[in-house]
């Protein structure tokens, strides 16, 4: 059997760092708001005749062949695979191939949706009858394994969902809210953000790490701005419901604003020149995906400025990346 699973990444829009378990519950629950790309993952998983475990990244070139599962060690460029083969333990040899089109280090959520990509293919090829929920559970534990430090959850409901969605974190667990439905709100959105990579590279569970020690530790304005950031989340998510986009545009701006002052690295001086020459070609608010410190960047701009804000972005160092907001999450294929 042959189970071939292709997935959305995400933009994340309001409320990042809010589903990283425990500071939601520190702040009485957390909100996130995102939308899912047609920057996809791509995985393929197919039974072999043996025992054997054979798992190739194509876009990384990394590549590792066991004689079994009981044989392949942790750890590498393809710990995240590993562990999740070890985790839901197949009962046959596999050739598993994974490939993301997101630039290393964007900030789009790009090694969760591989994840999401690659457990759901092995729910079906194992006929295991896990939920999606339940995907998303197991996934962030399997994560925090490779990172090594606590990680979020908002980054595995875009590949399975798609969608523009608020998702709720709390003592109960999750609630995802789809915004888009029996309304033009994708268009709306397509027609007014530019998906850019700043070609600087990050690791968002450092920046995470930085921002939850600061919490916990009360330095500074850290528990008022994520506080903050929690009230622009929910407002940002009542704006997108309400088709207020204007409204929408500024919670962006302010969200970043707040952002930036959680932790040192959450933006740099090569970012705030990006920003600010999109900003005199008519650019309203523009973010980090992720926690920051570098990777991909989304700006807001109405559409009769979309092509001068392109080119202001272009011209400070931003590589723009062609996208849209898709409303469909994982599609599927099997064959025998």
């Amino acid at each position: 059997m042959k189970v071939s699973a292709t997935v959305p990444t995400r933009i994340d829009l309001a409320g990042g760092t809010l589903d990283v378990y425990p500071l939601y519950l520190f702040e009485d629950g957390g909100l996130t708001v995102n939308a899912a790309i047609n920057i996809y993952g791509h995985v393929t998983v197919e039974e072999r005749p043996d025992a054997q475990i054979h798992i190739h990244s194509k876009d990384t070139g990394a590549e590792e062949t066991f004689a079994s599962l009981t044989e392949m060690p942790m750890g590498g460029e393809l710990d995240l695979a590993k562990r999740a083969l070890r985790f839901y333990r197949p009962r046959r040899g596999l050739n598993v191939t994974l490939r993301s089109e997101a630039p290393r280090g964007s900030g789009l959520g790009a090694s969760s949706a591989l994840l999401m990509a690659l457990s759901s293919a092995l729910n079906r090829i194992e006929n295991l009858g896990l939920s999606k929920d339940r995907l998303i559970d197991l996934g962030a534990n399997i994560e925090a394994q490779v990172i090594g430090i606590p990680t979020g959850k908002q980054d595995y409901f875009p590949p399975l969902f798609g969608g523009v969605c608020s998702i709720w974190f709390d003592v109960n667990g999750h609630r995802l809210e789809r915004l888009d439905e029996g309304n033009n709100l994708v268009d709306l959105l397509n027609e007014r953000l530019i998906l850019t990579f700043t070609n600087i590279h990050r690791f968002s569970g450092v920046t995470n790490w930085a921002i939850l020690k600061r919490y916990i530790e009360r330095e500074g304005d850290t528990v008022a701005h994520m506080r903050r950031i929690k009230e622009v989340a929910t407002a940002c998510r009542q704006s997108l419901a309400a088709g207020d986009l204007d409204e929408f545009a500024h919670l962006l701006a302010v969200e970043w604003e707040n952002r930036k002052a959680l932790a040192e690295g959450v933006t740099t001086p090569e970012i705030d020149a990006m920003i600010a020459a999109a900003q005199t070609k008519g650019a309203r608010a523009s973010k980090l995906c992720g926690a920051g410190g570098g990777g991909c960047m989304v700006t807001y701009t109405k559409p009769e400025n979309m092509p001068a804000v392109k080119e202001a972005l272009a011209n400070a160092g931003a590589s723009l990346m062609p996208f849209r907001i898709v409303p469909e999450g994982i599609q599927m294929t099997n064959d025998k």
